[in-house]
């Protein structure tokens, strides 16, 4: 399957090229014989179901059918987006050709995804005020330094994949990248030594350094979104290695304390539908699902409001609210709760209710 295929399809269509090629990787084809059930009504369905070519029948509670064919607009997004399933979907004929991936996998890669685009958002305001990411070709604004999107994207996104980060919730992101200082940095410049305690956590947003140490058993090259340094943090040790640049370029750096802080994991509360419809307090159902995904399924009485735009809106937010995030789009749930939590919102998650959505 070719990456612009995929690009047809939501959620995949608001994903950055690099995480479009992670999911294909976890992508599978089928070709199905007319009448074959490829799921039912009421099951938990580890996959997600996406029609390429031909023909299958959705039907509900009432027996009633919903023809969906390849090249509509309704082909274009997954066909079981609630789980519990709502539907039973059956392949009307003669043959139809379906991929899938699984759940987790996709919700993971779209939440990363949405981290690593919200985080140059986040660069590029602190760096300039002028910034809007809502405008095309904002970038035409920054005179006095020039910053290429394709570059930060490239070592954001390789930091977030890094073993560290994928241990770091996904909730605190955004505000790690928002700690971030800019150090530049010469060649020979010794940017850590061994023996020394540590104090800071470094990233590489370009150039090159080199890792070594007094007995020769490390040299190691590093490069663009590899970090170093979190060692000596983590443990309270001495740093077991020197790090020096061997090219011109700029680090961020993020002081022990934040590092420390930024890395344990919030505590979430979950309400249920039941618990909801009792609350004696006002409050506001939000959907941070992409519009495309809300338009295909929402909670009745939810506002849409993607991840992506979920801190820019918080000023307009009533604190006297409450604020309930509904929780079937996986990752990103969590991660607006714990958004709205960190601004002094009082948030939860609504558990999953195949009842619920419309």
């Amino acid at each position: 399957m070719e990456k612009d295929l995929l690009k047809q399809f939501t959620p995949f269509d608001g994903l950055q090229d690099e995480y479009l090629v992670e999911a294909l990787e976890h992508i599978k084809l089928e070709q199905l014989e007319k009448g074959q059930m490829i799921f039912k009504r009421g099951r938990a369905v580890a996959a997600r179901y996406f029609l390429l070519d031909g023909h299958v029948d959705l039907i509900d509670s009432q027996y009633q059918a919903t023809a969906i064919k390849s090249s509509t607009v309704q082909s274009r997004t997954m066909l079981n987006p609630e789980n519990p399933t709502r539907c039973s979907c059956v392949v009307k004929g003669p043959t139809a050709s379906i991929f899938s991936i699984d759940a987790e996998a996709l919700d993971r890669i779209t939440a990363w995804s949405e981290s690593a685009e919200s985080a140059f958002e986040a660069e590029m305001s602190a760096r300039h005020q002028d910034f809007d990411p809502t405008q095309t070709g904002s970038f035409d604004v920054i005179e006095v330094e020039e910053v290429h999107e394709e570059e930060a994207g490239d070592w954001m996104s390789a930091l977030l994949k890094s073993p560290l980060f994928s241990r770091v919730p996904l909730t605190h992101v955004q505000d790690l990248f928002a700690k971030f200082e800019d150090v530049e940095a010469e060649p020979a410049q010794v940017v850590v030594k061994e023996g020394e305690k540590g104090d800071y956590f470094y990233v590489i947003a370009n150039g090159k350094a080199r890792v070594s140490n007094h007995s020769d058993s490390v040299n190691v090259e590093l490069g663009p979104g590899q970090h170093f340094g979190e060692e000596a943090l983590l443990g309270s040790t001495l740093r077991n290695a020197t790090v020096t640049m061997t090219e011109p370029g700029q680090l961020k750096r993020l002081n022990a304390e934040d590092f420390q802080a930024l890395l344990s994991e919030p505590v979430l509360q979950y309400v249920s539908q039941e618990a909801l419809e009792q609350l004696d307090r006002a409050y506001k159902l939000i959907d941070v699902k992409m519009p495309l995904e809300y338009r295909v399924a929402h909670h009745k009485e939810s506002i849409n409001l993607p991840l992506s735009r979920l801190r820019s809106s918080m000023m307009d937010l009533a604190k006297t609210k409450v604020y309930v995030v509904v929780g079937d789009a996986g990752s990103r749930s969590k991660i607006a709760a714990h958004l709205l939590c960190q601004a002094g919102f009082e948030a939860y998650i609504l558990e999953e209710s195949s009842e619920a959505a419309a």
